[in-house]
């Protein structure tokens, strides 16, 4: 029967619903009227004709996933003009009539034959008719309704994009946002809670936690250090009936790597060093490292190092070498054992990259003693001259004479020189 604001057509066909709602409980849904008033009281149907009337018919339902070994019943149609004496026809059209749902066209009685999902169709549009069984013309209008398929929990929620790998500066804030996840759930979000998720931590406590809303993954802890440990495994819960027992959970793992910052200061695991460095070292070669050791990762562990003073710092120079990060000593100016023996230098190694709101944690440098020991080398003896002149008369006779050399060594056992 078509539905029309009003209408004076007569007789009328009545659509009784049975609404199954969760868990199986049925219940009967009336016909809702506008001019007229139409009751379902205990299986009886009462119409009051009145010359105007417009109907509004209600949908049909029927639950998804039905296992049960007989049909599930949909509801009925009934037309007034049906006394019971099998005159009256009734005819079921459209969406899955026939296949999915059959009507019995005596008594108006729909049955759903097929196991149906929700989520893979969510209504289907059918059409009635109640027709003369003898004479074969219909008793009023062809009527479109709707049986919806009413969801159940069957579905539990998903995360899409997991598993995760995010990071999160070390010593940040509690409360710090890391990440959002977000669970899916096919299920109806209209009806019930069978779509209403909610997360919960199940591995990454008391390090981490998440909104139970929103999904938001947040630091849980004050001063997070990488140094100490640098990788968390976070496993999210999502739950849906708003996580009530019972209800249906998928579950996640987000990787969380905390990110270096400049929280380390320099420091030289020794506060002397001695360096031994013969006096035959060539001028501008390495001579020595030294290095002090930085907890910090990338340019956080960067450093440059520097000779502040000691009576050696017109002797040597120090360099960084940027791979390494030790410090390189070199040799300036020549060395003599004989003229002093050994030097000394304070070396500063202080961090290049600087992250002030940690600079209650330095100062981000450290100040080492090296002592330079000059090592004696066995020298050649040195003659007092680098070169001599001198004569002799040519009638001389051999064993005369002619002059004298002098050569010395200049080590500090002053060995006796042979000529």
């Amino acid at each position: 029967m078509r539905i029309t604001s009003t209408s004076c057509i007569c007789p009328v066909l009545v659509c009784l619903c049975f609404v199954q709602r969760c868990y199986g409980a049925a219940h009967h849904g009336s016909v809702r009227v506008t001019r007229n008033q139409t009751k379902h009281i205990e299986g009886e149907t009462e119409v009051h004709h009145r010359p105007k009337r417009g109907w509004v018919w209600n949908q049909f339902f029927v639950l998804e996933e039905h296992m049960g070994p007989d049909p599930q019943y949909v509801g009925k149609l009934h037309s007034n003009s049906d006394k019971g004496d099998g005159s009256v026809k009734y005819i079921l059209t459209g969406e899955g009539a026939g296949t999915i749902f059959i009507i019995d066209d005596t008594t108006g009685d729909i049955h759903s034959t097929k196991s149906l999902d929700r989520e893979q169709k969510t209504h289907y549009v059918l059409h009635a008719q109640a027709i003369d069984r003898r004479t074969n013309k219909p008793l009023e209008p062809e009527s479109e309704f709707i049986i919806k398929v009413q969801d159940i929990n069957d579905n539990a929620p998903k995360f899409t994009d997991g598993p995760y790998i995010v990071t999160v500066p070390e010593m940040s804030e509690m409360g710090t946002s890391v990440l959002q996840v977000t669970a899916t759930d096919a299920d109806d979000p209209t009806y019930g809670n069978s779509a209403r998720v909610v997360y919960s931590i199940l591995q990454g406590q008391p390090y981490f936690s998440v909104d139970p809303k929103t999904g938001v993954i947040r630091t849980a802890l004050h001063n997070m250090d990488r140094e100490a440990r640098e990788h968390y495994s976070v496993v999210i819960q999502a739950k849906d009936m708003a996580g009530q027992v019972g209800g249906l959970s998928g579950s996640t793992t987000v990787n969380i790597t905390l990110t270096d910052v400049n929280d380390n200061p320099p420091r030289f695991p020794q506060k002397h060093y001695q360096l031994y460095v013969p006096e035959s070292a060539q001028v501008g070669s390495a001579v020595g490292k030294i290095k002090a050791n930085d907890a910090d990762t990338g340019s956080n562990a960067d450093m440059k190092y520097t000779i502040i003073n000691g009576d050696g710092s017109g002797v040597f120079s120090i360099s960084t070498d940027k791979e390494t990060r030790e410090g390189i000593i070199s040799l300036k100016k020549p060395l003599n054992y004989e003229k002093k023996k050994s030097y000394t230098l304070n070396i500063e190694g202080a961090n290049t990259h600087l992250d002030f709101r940690f600079s209650h944690l330095g100062p981000f440098k450290d100040v080492t003693m090296l002592k330079i020991i000059v090592g004696d080398v066995d020298e050649p003896p040195l003659f007092t001259m680098p070169s001599y002149v001198m004569e002799v008369y040519e009638n001389a006779k051999i064993g005369t004479p002619v002059g004298a050399v002098t050569a010395q060594d200049p080590d500090a056992a002053n060995s006796l020189v042979r000529y």
